[in-house]
């Protein structure tokens, strides 16, 4: 019984992704999960029930994918976190939407459903918690890589304070001169100079991944308009992800 259930979920994620959850009907499901109307009632109540329950899993499984593909990224001396976003945005993914992710297929659709977008949160939780720890990895692999033995750095300071205080003297102001301003950090300072906390940073770069695949498909009739789509949201994901 557990593998008739499996066998709806995958291949009712497949066809929702493709046509719609509208566009299915029970009958396609059980016809392609091979399967008959009383085994699907079996497991799912209704339709929506089952396509609440086919998003969560998706995208379930799709954080577990994304986990394994950053395990073998880094074990090849490769970015994470842009294997991820280029995999995710590569045409084939624009092209076969029976195969890529539930979120970009029919998270328009849920926001219409409060069932459908309740197990879509959950999924969407998933994909960030993986996105969140790759980023909060990255960026405490990249503070140890800069970070210099206590001796040298100390070396390094005083060779430098008796260098610009012996080559820049006479640029010192008097003792009569007023304090410099202290320095004070720009409130119009571009969007992209500000750090985002990993959470946050997770949340726009997905926003990003999920949006401009579902722009590229929009525009899927321009090629040079979709491709160009799918590059500026990789571009802009891995921005935010830094």
């Amino acid at each position: 019984m557990a593998a008739h259930r499996a066998a709806i979920l995958t291949h009712a994620g497949k066809l929702f992704r493709q046509h719609g959850i509208d566009g299915v009907a029970v009958a396609d499901i059980t016809g392609a999960a091979g399967l008959t109307h009383g085994a699907f009632y079996g497991h799912f109540a209704s339709k929506s029930a089952l396509a609440a329950d086919a998003c969560r899993s998706s995208l379930v499984q799709a954080a577990a994918n994304w986990r394994q593909r950053a395990a073998a990224a880094r074990l090849a001396g490769t970015d994470p976190i842009a294997t991820l976003i280029d995999a995710y945005l590569a045409p084939e993914r624009r092209d076969q939407p029976d195969t890529s992710c539930m979120l970009a297929a029919l998270g328009p659709e849920s926001s219409r459903d409060p069932q459908l977008r309740a197990a879509m949160a959950d999924g969407v939780n998933a994909l960030l918690t993986v996105l969140e720890e790759l980023i909060a990895r990255r960026r405490t692999d990249a503070a140890d890589a800069a970070q210099v033995p206590i001796d040298h750095a100390a070396a390094g300071h005083v060779s430098s304070a008796k260098h610009v205080s012996i080559g820049h003297a006479r640029a010192q102001p008097a003792a009569t001169d007023p304090a410099p301003t202290e320095f004070a950090p720009n409130e119009h300072a571009p969007l992209e100079a500000t750090l985002l906390e990993p959470a946050q940073a997770a949340l726009a770069a997905l926003a990003a991944m999920s949006g401009g695949l579902t722009l590229a498909r929009t525009l899927a009739g321009d090629a040079e308009r979709s491709d160009t789509a799918l590059l500026g949201a990789a571009a802009l994901a891995k921005r935010a992800a830094a």
